[in-house]
């Protein structure tokens, strides 16, 4: 029984196959059960024969044998049947019972959107387009497929690619796929931090970004993240490079806890944030409905309640979000710092800019 005919006898059961398809595996059962019962009737006629010609409970050896594998060849065929007909049985209701699982409540459309805002509330200048997320129901699992994009000058281009696996709706680390030359860390620590709270330590100082920024050749376009001397209400951000073809993309969101950037239990604590740009499709979370603050405040109460799925997909080990939303409705919303992209002789403009504290330089592209 080849491996092909196992796949179209399981497709004819489970009602896959076309008409004609369907007939031809027919036929073989038949066939099937016509050698079944050619066999049976040879040795039922074997047995018989010799029976006639042998005293009683006489038989010779060599045919007791024959008969011995003929039944163990027809048990053998019964069982794998019977096993097959039962795998056939179960996958269908299974299968059933995963989409019920996922669709009641609408439990699969609320994992993807924790996974899609963990995206934006944790990755600086990442975006996501919904023709580029899929998604796929198995047993019990829900895969997610996401591409990432970043803005570098004018252009978004592709980051990479995450999968993120639920069983059931627990998740797992997302398998990573970056085409990028400096793919963020799995996860970040002190001395790989890239963005600083005015009271915080800077403990990964770039300090080459501003001679790299000055070398770079006319006809390039950058990424910067920027750490301010200050915390600014988001409406004035575009105040600091006023004058400039520069663009904010992100903005990184004191929540009380980034002075020390620690969790409340002790380990290193990511930033969170926001886009800085509304986004003309309906889908994004950041839609231009209303302001990207309230869509932040409203993604962080979202994921409080998948806290543990967004620690898991996101490089983060922690992200304390019932601390942070406290502290965000009891004293507003504050950035200290971002990311910005744009020509690169217009972000070295900003190096005696009073409001910057300190740059890390980020991608470099040449102009798009």
């Amino acid at each position: 029984m080849t491996e092909e005919w196992k796949t179209k006898l399981k497709k004819y059961y489970q009602g896959k196959l076309s008409d004609e398809e369907a007939k031809e595996v027919e036929a073989d059962l038949e066939k099937l059960d016509a050698y079944q019962s050619v066999i049976d009737e040879e040795l039922d006629a074997d047995e018989h024969r010799d029976d006639a010609a042998l005293p009683e409970n006489d038989l010779p050896d060599g045919k007791a044998a024959k008969m011995v594998r003929s039944s163990i060849r027809h048990a053998r065929f019964s069982l794998i049947a019977y096993v097959v007909m039962i795998v056939l049985l179960i996958y269908p209701v299974m299968t059933m019972a995963s989409y019920l699982y996922y669709g009641w409540g609408n439990k699969a459309n609320r994992l993807i959107d924790a996974a899609i805002e963990t995206v934006y509330v944790t990755e600086p200048n990442v975006s996501l387009e919904e023709m580029e997320i899929e998604e796929e129901v198995g047993l019990f699992s829900l895969d997610v497929n996401m591409d990432l994009f970043k803005r570098i000058g004018d252009k978004d281009i592709k980051l990479g690619d995450w999968e993120v696996a639920y069983q059931f709706d627990q998740a797992e680390p997302p398998s990573r796929d970056y085409i990028t030359e400096t793919p963020p860390e799995d996860i970040p620590y002190y001395d790989t931090k890239k963005l600083y709270h005015p009271e915080a330590s800077i403990t990964n100082h770039d300090t080459d970004a501003w001679d790299t920024l000055e070398k770079l050749p006319e006809g390039t376009v950058a990424e910067a993240y920027l750490s301010l001397n200050d915390l600014h209400q988001p409406d004035s951000m575009r105040e600091i490079t006023e004058g400039l073809d520069i663009e904010w993309r992100w903005y990184a969101i004191d929540t009380g806890l980034e002075a020390s950037g620690k969790s409340s239990e002790g380990g290193y604590l990511a930033p969170i944030g926001y886009p800085a740009q509304t986004d003309p499709d309906a889908w994004s979370p950041y839609h231009d409905g209303k302001p990207n603050a309230e869509q932040f405040m409203d993604n962080l109460r979202f994921l409080e309640d998948y806290e543990q799925q967004a620690v898991d997909i996101a490089h983060a080990k922690w992200l304390d979000l019932d601390e942070r939303i406290d502290y965000l409705e009891g004293h507003g919303i504050k950035a200290y710092g971002g990311v910005v992209t744009g020509p690169s002789k217009e972000i070295l403009k900003l190096q005696d800019n009073e409001s910057v504290r300190a740059i890390y330089l980020g991608e470099v592209r040449l102009w798009n």
